[in-house]
């Protein structure tokens, strides 16, 4: 036999299913204020030389 109801089961499942709901926007949201934007990019001076290697690291399948 359970020491909880099916009643207090059902509201313990819905305030950890509203606490997870919550830590996982945050973990999305936390931070966006600093994110680089889409047109927001700093344009390089037009005499800087572009990168002869591109850093590639991590970026492939193999």
């Amino acid at each position: 036999m359970s020491a909880l109801s099916p009643y207090q089961i059902t509201q313990l499942a819905e305030v950890c299913a509203l606490i997870v709901g919550v830590a996982i926007v945050w973990a999305v949201y936390y931070g966006g204020d600093r994110a680089e934007l889409p047109g927001e990019a700093t344009i390089p001076p037009p005499g800087e030389v572009d990168d002869a290697t591109p850093e590639t690291s991590g970026r492939s399948l193999s």
